[in-house]
């Protein structure tokens, strides 16, 4: 499978049927208690009442033994205050998915756990589709398949950097019902990491908005640099941020300067290393960024 440019992946993104809307009468979710490890005593403290019904993704799988510290299944229609609780909670914490449907639990259930069970015909391999953060980039590799994630009727909600989105199912004249079984191939696997950078490429477009080049397209110019950091080694979020910042302070390609080359040449540097040598360089009173 080839690899898309900078144009692809932002266009795919853009491309995508996502609402800014806030999950007003959602009556389900899906939390990840790795997130937050208080999160089963709020939920204990919570459902008093016992209105709140709730089962861990992990059960009958070879990860059972760890559901506190995985996913669950939460359904609270009979408890709207938890509901408004939740998405206040889900609004501060990367904890996963509100999810609005008239599906039984039993059926919800067996949905996400589909999903969970995604990446392989066996359970060795578990796939964090819930995380609030990843949600888009899911939604672009699935490319057209992606409007049956869920069915007629059903939206997923998620808080991203303060804004709720939502994708809402098909109409009601096609899938009708939660898909049940749900299979990434490898390829489809190979472009996540990219489409996660091509998610982050446009958040950084519009904070660093006035500091790009006006005659580019600020998602794309964004994501080539980005691009340009992974393939020098610079792997993580954090670091290829910090290139983009160097790049934006330059105003020119950094490489084109022998002083930024000779660090990229130096034996023995670490990524990290390589962008405080960079950093320490540049002039504070000429830092625009």
């Amino acid at each position: 499978m080839m690899r898309m440019d900078a144009a692809g992946y932002i266009s795919t993104l853009d491309g995508l049927r996502i609402l800014n809307q806030e999950p007003l009468r959602t009556n389900y979710a899906v939390i990840d208690l790795a997130v937050d490890d208080r999160f089963l005593q709020y939920l204990y403290e919570s459902d008093k009442q016992g209105n709140i019904h709730w089962k861990s993704l992990l059960e009958e799988t070879r990860w059972q033994s760890a559901w506190h510290a995985g996913p669950v299944l939460l359904e609270f229609e009979e408890d709207p205050g938890f509901g408004e609780s939740l998405r206040h909670r889900l609004s501060n914490f990367p904890l996963g998915v509100l999810i609005e449907t008239a599906e039984s639990f039993s059926h919800v259930f067996q949905w996400a756990q589909g999903w969970l069970m995604a990446l392989a015909d066996s359970d060795e391999r578990l796939f964090r589709f819930y995380d609030p953060r990843s949600f888009r980039p899911l939604l672009a590799i699935l490319s057209e398949a992606s409007r049956d994630i869920v069915g007629s009727g059903t939206a997923v909600y998620w808080s991203h950097r303060g804004e709720w989105l939502a994708w809402v199912g098909a109409d009601a004249n096609e899938s009708e019902s939660l898909p049940e079984r749900i299979r990434l191939s490898p390829a489809e696997l190979l472009e996540l990491p990219n489409y996660r950078m091509a998610d982050r490429a446009i958040d950084y477009a519009r904070i660093y908005r006035n500091h790009i080049p006006a005659n580019f397209d600020s998602g794309e110019w964004v994501m080539e640099q980005l691009l340009d950091a992974s393939r020098l080694g610079f792997l993580s979020a954090s670091q290829q941020e910090r290139w983009l910042r160097l790049r934006l302070r330059k105003e020119a390609p950094l490489l084109t300067s022998p002083v930024y080359k000779d660090i990229m040449k130096t034996l023995g540097m670490t990524p990290v290393e390589r962008l405080n040598a960079m950093e320490s360089i540049m002039e504070p009173a000429n830092a625009k960024v």
